[in-house]
């Protein structure tokens, strides 16, 4: 927890698996592995977080995660036998679904906006049926009608009914959604992929979504196999580090396995992410 004029949480959610090759497709697996030791599958754990903000008037959630519409067997396949509910996370911080007033989705991929809706009899509803879901609009075509290269990374069911609900708010380009907390369009991972930035007095938080999902992807030449634009990936990763050094500035990695605040520092062998313990 970092508190000021917000008070800003990480939301755990747990962990799930993915193809070690996939997640560092830009090197090979003799140099991954020594960072990320996969099991006999080739898969490696990636973390699921999720930020809750919370400040006059406000209770915003940055992404969702997985949801609970993923059946138990996929859910075994995929490692998230031991993953949390969202209603037990906020729970937790005392907040209720309702009490959200707020979500920005960083883009529209099933481990991000997963958790977004839920089944409600026979149909799938808004799980925060009082916020408002703030995606951008150039994200949101690209999901609703994908190309054969994106199109098993959407799930129509997690955002569409953000739409026939009511609940939809598209925005063009980047904008401050309120005093201090800015939504800025990096593309890169996606077409319209957006990271979030929180300028508070005394801290500045970034949350840099899959252009940068964990501590190890720092390094330009590791990316993930699901960017579908590299080139972006790597200026908008490139600005995260840049803005990432000042004294005052916290990142949260959307796939860090801990739920855990992190530093930028310059160690032995160069830049890298140092978990952040408030003292």
């Amino acid at each position: 927890m970092i508190t000021g004029k917000y008070q800003v949480d990480i939301l755990h959610e747990g962990q799930m698996l993915v193809d070690g090759g996939i997640a560092f497709a830009g090197i090979p697996r003799s140099e991954w592995q020594t960072f990320a030791p996969p099991d006999a599958n080739n898969r490696v754990r990636f973390g699921l977080n999720q930020l809750l903000v919370r400040g006059p008037g406000l209770n915003m959630l940055v992404d969702t995660g997985m949801g609970d519409k993923i059946r138990p067997r996929k859910r075994e396949l995929m490692g998230l036998s031991d993953s949390s509910q969202m209603r037990e996370r906020l729970a937790a911080l005392g907040v209720a679904p309702d009490d959200i007033t707020h979500v920005v989705l960083s883009h529209l991929h099933y481990d991000h906006c997963g958790g977004a809706t839920e089944v409600a009899g026979d149909s799938i509803k808004p799980v925060f049926k009082n916020a408002f879901y703030y995606i951008q609009k150039n994200e949101w075509k690209a999901a609703v009608n994908p190309d054969e290269i994106s199109r098993s990374s959407y799930c129509i069911h997690d955002f569409l009914p953000l739409h026939e609900n009511n609940r939809l708010k598209l925005i063009n380009d980047d904008v401050e959604i309120a005093e201090g907390i800015f939504l800025e369009v990096s593309g890169g991972h996606t077409a319209a992929h957006q990271i979030i930035r929180i300028h508070d007095s005394s801290f500045r938080v970034v949350f840099p979504g899959d252009i940068c999902p964990t501590p190890f992807h720092l390094s330009p030449e590791r990316r993930e196999a699901f960017d579908l634009f590299p080139g972006d990936t790597l200026q908008a990763r490139k600005l995260l580090i840049k803005r990432g050094q000042r004294p005052d500035t916290l990142i949260v990695f959307s796939h860090a396995c801990s739920g855990n605040f992190f530093k930028l520092v310059t160690g032995q062998n160069g830049l890298e992410a140092r978990a952040f313990h408030e003292t």
